[in-house]
């Protein structure tokens, strides 16, 4: 099922997966919205695209980026938000964050049915280019609410892990150039060396009609210095087996192993220019 309703399927297991962890009986998070849009769509997508660990990864992972942003938008003077690869993404809503400067960028297929369920105010906007296609930084700064003084974060969720080593350092080059006098956070999610050896494994991605590859991940923090710019430096990594041992059934014990820790789950870093 490569397509339903007109909505690809790698835009449905995100989705899937808060909607199914909101309607548990002990739920991580609490994403209404994500319900709403599955039960739009085909409530059996729950079950097709969703796995348990697949629900509990995207879970935890929404968690800390929740967390992420509430913590850089109490601390900004004036904060600015850019989410690249949106996707069907809910946390603007989840957050009520209504008056905060935000855009989501992502390809214009994704955001051409992005528009069927969100739609743009004063404070939110959204961009329909490639990451790629620089020219969103252009629209940014285009942006009534963007200043000199804007504080920016941008994230990165289950975005990078499928492009090269050379294509993210690229991205990451050219944001550091055009935001150079700007505080910047960066929060980006990234797999491991080893999963990218493995996506035909992955219990949800291998499903997927399209079966794409991740290709770029590490397993040592330190290997992140090849593809960031001089003046940035990583601050903070956030591992998902650090949280809800008991969710994690057998996989549990992995993350007092630190080989197997770095190896098996993905993490998201914390990114400051200096």
């Amino acid at each position: 099922m490569s397509e339903l309703k007109g909505i690809p399927e790698s835009m449905l297991i995100p989705l899937a997966a808060k909607a199914r962890e909101t309607l548990s009986d002990m739920p991580i998070i609490d994403d209404p919205l994500s319900v709403k849009i599955i039960k739009e769509i085909d409530d059996l997508l729950l079950d097709t695209y969703v796995d348990w660990l697949s629900q509990l990864g995207i879970s935890i992972r929404t968690e800390i980026l929740d967390e992420i942003v509430i913590n850089f938008i109490n601390h900004a003077n004036h904060p600015f938000i850019i989410n690249i690869g949106c996707g069907l993404d809910t946390r603007l809503s989840r957050l009520k964050l209504n008056k905060i400067p935000w855009i989501d960028i992502d390809v214009p297929e994704s955001i051409n049915l992005r528009k069927r369920f969100f739609n743009e105010t004063y404070f939110y906007k959204m961009i329909n280019k490639s990451m790629f296609d620089y020219s969103w930084i252009d629209d940014v700064k285009r942006n009534v609410h963007f200043k000199e003084d804007s504080e920016i974060l941008i994230i990165f969720e289950g975005v990078l892990m499928y492009f090269e080593k050379e294509e993210v350092e690229a991205v990451n080059k050219e944001i550091a150039r055009s935001f150079n006098q700007h505080h910047l956070v960066i929060a980006s999610e990234f797999c491991s060396k080893f999963m990218t050896k493995h996506t035909n494994n992955h219990p949800s991605v291998s499903k997927l009609s399209s079966k794409p590859l991740f290709k770029f991940g590490y397993n040592n923090v330190v290997e992140l210095k090849d593809i960031l710019p001089e003046n940035w430096k990583v601050v903070k990594e956030y591992n998902y087996f650090d949280r809800y041992s008991h969710r994690w059934r057998y996989l549990k014990w992995f993350k007092y192993i630190v080989y197997l820790k770095n190896r098996f789950n993905n993490k998201i870093v914390i990114i400051k220019n200096t």
